[in-house]
């Protein structure tokens, strides 16, 4: 039994910090602009499939493509504010037009990478996969990947935020808008520069996950909704809450395997999130409101 929750708890932590990752892609746009970004999905799966493409056609290397992916997804989540969100904003549109626009390019978008390369589900090839263990536990190659990228991200950006001028700006503009622009802070740029960061890291995170899963249109859908879990289970506007918010998803599904099924690990995400919402509606790191 304690090999087994051993093995359940370290797979947990690889998960939760893959989770973590592409929450913290998320949050870091919603808590600067408040829009319920849901066309982040379609930014991993265009991101995803332009590596692919690249990778497994042209020849090109799995490091091009990882540079790839983070480009193109920035690049598509910088057009997706620029062209979609912004005009909406200037016209004074509602969160829930600007929720159904997102909602709206992500379906056109998913049917349109569908007619484009069709249904079938793709590889990314390129990377050697392995076995590893250590001691009662064991994980491949690519699971081990998750772990060290996604913790390196994150600590990247976290340092960023902190200990940058840039980084300050974003921090300054989530936590109030108004006072931000009175000290000359511009919003529509941290808008834009959070779309981009954010798009590249889930760019990134797709590609990681394309390692271990194949590739289809809908391939950014239920990473994604995981995302927006851990970011509302973390508590909203906060990145270490994001962080704590996939660690806690992660190996609550994980150890859950300890007293339920296998196929109740996408319920446990919900109960998990329930049962904090409702002693903590502000998330495990939120801020309390009265």
């Amino acid at each position: 039994m304690l090999a087994l929750a051993a093995q359940l708890a370290t797979n947990g932590l690889i998960s939760g910090s893959l989770y973590a990752l592409l929450g913290v892609s998320w949050g870091l746009i919603f808590a600067t602009t408040k829009i319920f970004h849901f066309a982040h999905a379609l930014t991993l799966t265009v991101a995803v499939y332009a590596a692919v493409l690249a990778v497994g056609q042209w020849g090109w290397g799995l490091p091009a493509g990882f540079l790839l992916a983070a480009v193109v997804g920035c690049l598509f989540g910088v057009a997706t504010e620029r062209v979609v969100y912004r005009p909406l904003r200037r016209v004074n549109a509602t969160s829930l037009n600007i929720f159904l626009a997102s909602l709206g390019l992500l379906i056109a978008g998913e049917s349109a990478v569908l007619i484009v390369f069709g249904p079938q589900a793709r590889d990314l090839p390129g990377f050697p996969i392995s076995g590893i263990a250590l001691g009662p536990v064991a994980f491949t190659t690519v699971e081990g990947l998750w772990l060290a990228g996604s913790w390196a991200l994150l600590l990247l950006l976290i340092a960023w935020l902190w200990w940058t001028r840039y980084g300050r700006a974003i921090r300054a503009v989530a936590s109030n808008r108004e006072l931000a622009q009175c000290v000359g802070i511009d919003p529509e740029r941290m808008s834009l520069l959070v779309f981009g960061i954010g798009s590249a890291l889930v760019g990134l995170g797709g590609m990681l996950l394309a390692l271990r899963d194949t590739v289809s249109p809908t391939i950014g859908v239920q990473p994604v909704l995981t995302a927006f879990i851990a970011v509302f289970l973390g508590g909203i506007g906060s990145i270490p809450g994001a962080v704590l918010g996939g660690l806690v998803l992660g190996l609550a599904e994980n150890m859950g395997g300890l007293l339920l099924p296998g196929h109740w690990q996408g319920v446990i995400a919900f109960v998990v999130l329930f049962s904090v919402l409702v002693f903590r509606p502000s998330g495990l790191l939120g801020v309390r409101t009265r």
